[in-house]
């Protein structure tokens, strides 16, 4: 379990700090308020789609290296963990908060 949280403080400093790799634009700036209001009034659809893109991209490009985070998980599953974590933690960017899910479920 420690090794789980250290890896979720990684990947958030990861995605946080100003070295990145790649550019992150659209959804994923937002906030996971602004992911608990959409669901909630059902209007997440295109939130929801950047969410599981998003890991569906990690597990392409982690395929050499053994990183799948949606091996053996539907979208519904990912959508539940997300509403959990945004209720927990509504200022984390929704890019955050995928980065934790990759970091708590590595394949």
């Amino acid at each position: 379990m420690k090794s789980r949280v250290l890896l979720t403080v990684i990947a958030v400093l990861w995605i946080n700090s100003s070295a990145h790799a790649y550019n992150l634009i659209g959804q994923g700036t937002l906030d996971c308020g602004n992911w608990t209001t959409l669901r909630q009034g059902r209007q997440a659809l295109g939130l929801e789609q950047w969410v599981v893109g998003f890991l569906s991209g990690i597990g392409y490009e982690g395929e050499t290296h053994g990183d799948n985070p949606l091996k053996g998980i539907d979208a519904d599953t990912v959508w539940t963990w997300m509403d959990n974590y945004c209720r927990d933690h509504p200022l984390a960017t929704i890019s955050n908060s995928v980065a934790a899910f990759d970091a708590m479920h590595p394949h």
